[in-house]
């Protein structure tokens, strides 16, 4: 049996041979809510004439530790008694454990359990054992019942609305009548009242600690989400909390999570089952028919394409299938003790951003708890929403940094080059004559002329870029001419690649794609980008493998109003800690790259308001998906 926790006690003398002691938890109970407690197990005492009450709220880990008592016999007997039990009534060890089968037949886990999961009103015994098996043998508790004269002892759960909050017993020298019954009822009215007010208190006071910690941590994303399911855990007394965020592709990896074991227990949990809890492979994917039961999947679908509130279950394993076998899930849920699970999405507006998981040893999620937890995701919504303002905020700071650093460079450079092509049409012009007169007509005239077109489509190049607020010209563009030529332009620069890597390019392009509105250097320019990685990823896996690969470039109508084009390779893949930085400023995995490529990629495929998004499996391939509007 383990320990609640320590706590010391006090003695006070009430009326006569009243003898009152309190238990002081500061981090579980509050002065406020003890004071009331023990009036109550008083006048239990007092006005009923009883030879001692109890008061137990239900605590986290379904607990019922003892937090008030009173008794109506001499100091000296008490002590006696104490001595004889080896227990003192709010020591540690006197706790009732409604989930362990040593106690079933304890009379106040009987009231509280009841019959088929319902609480009984009461539940009367003439035995004074009931009251403190197992904790107290059947011997010392048939003496202790004789040195008192107790006749009838009775345990009286209390309740919220229908959810068990605590339970009240008594011991006296006569049976209970119903007025004395109907009186401890009324008496748990109060303690229930009083719980209330404490969880209304704590509740305000988690929530506000919670506000000032996102508050700290509104730039770190992943910080605040660490926040939402650490409070839930250590602050709310759950078994495990976790936070998954809709990403592209609508799928809802978990970002953090939090449990209230050890953490080598976890880890050799997740052993078992065979995926960490923060990992690759735990991830709930929306469009993909395997996930349709999953909880999360369900709270987030909901009914006709409208989110749930919530979603309940008893099984840990709607929570995790089809990723964990159901006969490893049920194996963890037993050993953890979870009795329910829940999901409740989060949102911004009207869209869903994000999902938070509970697992409760508590049979129920009561209507408070529901609530609080619902709050909670609207703090990790609006916590992602600043965390993700102020990283966009500083991602466009840091590329209009870029650009006007990139700008500057280039006006200078531009204004070099024009210099020297000037000079170089000058000493072409002064050497033409000579040409005409010693130069047969043919081919080196036509290259004179040739020499002369490209200097001035040279110039006009510079123009623009001496101009770069100048309007690329848009026109009707053709998307899969766009993506052959863009593999044409890459594929004679890395011809010898191909050849040397066994590398294979396959092209599958839809005919019913309609010309969309854009200019046609800049959309091939963005497809160049993304085939050109995946060739790069295609050869460094080759040189691991000594084996050929695949690059397959589709494209498709997925719709009346929309293109999908995908490109798709077998390379070396991308690591998962770096899959969400690829269009990311300045980041690359090259030593050389400046990590522009696939940003500018993003910025110009949403400014067409279409879609870009990367899947990836490490040491396997990438995935791009592109959608375009037609």
């Amino acid at each position: 049996m383990t320990q609640v926790s320590m706590f010391n006690s006090s003695v006070s003398q009430h009326d006569g041979n009243v003898l009152s002691r309190s238990n002081r938890l500061a981090d579980k109970i509050s002065d406020e809510l003890q004071q009331v407690l023990q009036r109550i197990a008083d006048d239990v005492v007092n006005s009923l004439g009883c030879v001692g009450a109890m008061v137990a709220p239900l605590e986290a880990g379904n607990v019922l530790p003892v937090r008030a008592y009173s008794v109506g016999i001499h100091q000296e007997l008490l002590n006696q008694l104490e001595s004889k039990l080896k227990v003192s009534f709010l020591n540690p060890e006197c706790v009732a454990y409604l989930d362990d089968k040593n106690f079933k037949d304890n009379l106040s886990v009987r009231a509280v359990n009841g019959k088929r999961g319902r609480p009984e009103k009461y539940i009367v015994s003439d035995s004074l054992y009931d009251l403190f098996r197992p904790i107290v043998n059947r011997p010392l508790s048939l003496l202790a019942q004789q040195l008192t004269g107790i006749k009838q002892v009775i345990a009286v759960p209390f309740f919220l609305d229908d959810e068990v909050v605590g339970n009240l017993f008594a011991a006296s020298r006569q049976e209970f009548s119903q007025r004395d019954i109907d009186f401890l009822i009324a008496l748990g009215h109060q303690a229930a009242t009083a719980i209330r007010s404490q969880r209304r208190l704590a509740d305000i006071h988690t929530l506000e600690q919670v506000v000032l910690s996102l508050q700290a941590s509104m730039t770190d994303e992943k910080r605040v989400l660490q926040i939402i399911v650490d409070t839930v855990v250590h602050e709310l007394d759950y078994v495990g909390a976790m936070v998954a965020t809709m990403e592209s592709g609508n799928a809802l990896p978990v970002r953090a999570y939090a449990v209230s074991m050890a953490q080598d227990i976890i880890q050799e949990w997740e052993r078992k089952l065979g995926v960490g809890i923060v990992s690759p492979k735990s991830i709930a994917y929306l469009d993909d028919d395997r996930f349709k039961d999953n909880l999360s999947v369900r709270a987030v679908k909901g009914v006709n394409g409208h989110p749930e509130k919530f979603v309940v279950s008893d099984s840990l394993y709607d929570l995790f299938r089809p990723i964990v076998p159901k006969p490893l899930a049920a194996m963890a849920q037993k050993f953890t003790g979870i009795k329910k699970v829940i999901a409740v999405p989060f949102f911004l507006e009207d869209e869903v951003v994000g999902n938070l998981f509970v697992a409760s040893r508590h049979s129920e999620f009561s209507e408070r708890e529901t609530e609080i937890l619902t709050i909670l995701g609207q703090q990790a919504a609006v916590g992602i929403r600043n965390a993700r303002i102020y990283r966009n905020s500083e991602e466009r700071r840091r590329v209009s940094q870029v650009f006007a650093d990139m700008a500057f460079n280039s006006t200078v450079q531009v204004h070099t080059l024009r210099n020297h092509i000037g000079a170089f049409r000058m000493y072409l012009q002064l050497i033409e004559p000579f040409i005409k007169q010693h130069v047969p007509e043919g081919n080196m005239r036509d290259l004179g002329d040739d020499i002369h077109f490209r200097l001035m489509k040279a110039a006009e190049i510079l123009d623009t870029l001496h101009e770069p607020w100048r309007q690329q010209s848009e026109s009707s563009v053709d998307i899969n001419a766009c993506l052959r030529h863009a593999a044409k332009k890459v594929l004679p620069n890395a011809k010898h690649v191909y050849e040397k890597y066994g590398i294979k390019l396959h092209l599958a392009l839809a005919e019913d794609l309609r010309l969309i509105s854009t200019s046609s250097e800049m959309l091939q320019e963005a497809f160049k980008i993304i085939i050109d990685n995946a060739l790069e990823a295609v050869k460094e896996k080759v040189e691991q493998v000594d084996k050929g690969g695949d690059v397959w470039i589709e494209s498709r109508r997925v719709s009346n109003t929309k293109a999908q084009i995908t490109i798709r390779d077998s390379g070396i893949g991308i690591k998962p800690d770096n899959l969400s930085k690829i269009f990311e400023m300045r980041w690359s995995t090259k030593e050389v790259g400046m990590g522009f490529g696939l940003f500018w990629t993003k910025e110009y495929i949403e400014g067409l308001a279409g879609t870009i998004d990367a899947e990836s499996t490490w040491q396997e391939g990438t995935t791009f998906k592109i959608t375009l509007p037609l």
